[in-house]
């Protein structure tokens, strides 16, 4: 069960764990020995299928304990997805019962590995901009410049609506100023402790630059 949003039902489920749940106790001794082998736990260990495979999902709830199973080009490292893989087959009492398969062993079982942290820190931000934005946009004061301001996936970016204004604010002390209140407003929303101020940037754009470059379209400007 991968997540890659706040939404998708992995992520509420880790979610509840890390708020004191409990991790299903069939993966309590596959937690121990993944803990004794890595120093730390998963925060979730998720089997289901995918086509007509088994696959093991395993939340890993810090960023850097994640990125302990890429490679630096950002791929699933396969020898860690075998030593998992070894690990659980020997801790669980039947894989074909976790899985719902037949025929399950360590070398057929798909590893993949979910960052916690990445999508609840882009939750922060969600609500973030639900809550708040209107308080943030006040703050801006730009007055007849201001056009809009949007976000993908983390703080706002603030448009103008020329690139000679865009410009200015940039070169001003305005973006670092609006960085610190809005990661006032986003840090209320942090029930875990994972957002950073020195990871929050404020990115200034123009109206022209949208509809020069992006076809005034939003799709072609955060694809």
């Amino acid at each position: 069960m991968a997540f890659i949003m706040p939404r998708d039902a992995g992520f509420r489920a880790a979610k509840r764990i890390r708020q004191g749940g409990r991790l299903d106790p069939r993966f309590r001794v596959f937690a121990d020995r993944f803990a004794e082998h890595y120093g730390f736990p998963p925060l979730d260990v998720v089997p289901d299928t995918i086509g007509r495979g088994p696959r093991l999902s395993v939340v890993l709830e810090r960023t850097a304990q994640y990125a302990r199973f890429h490679t630096a080009a950002g791929n699933s490292d396969p020898r860690e997805q075998r030593t998992v893989a070894r690990l659980f087959a020997a801790a669980v009492a039947s894989l074909d019962a976790c899985f719902g398969l037949t025929g399950v062993t360590s070398q057929t079982i798909f590893v993949c590995f979910d960052d916690f942290e990445s999508v609840a820190v882009r939750e922060v931000h969600d609500l973030a901009v639900r809550d708040d934005l209107d308080a943030f946009v006040t703050r801006l004061e730009l007055g007849d410049a201001f056009w809009c301001a949007r976000r993908f996936s983390g703080p706002p970016i603030v448009f103008v609506h020329t690139e000679d204004q865009a410009v200015a604010v940039r070169g001003s002390d305005r973006p670092k100023a609006w960085a610190d209140h809005y990661f006032a407003l986003a840090r209320r929303h942090d029930e875990f402790g994972f957002l950073r101020r020195d990871k929050i940037n404020i990115v200034v754009d123009s109206r022209q630059n949208f509809d020069a470059n992006y076809a005034s379209n939003w799709f072609y400007y955060f694809r």
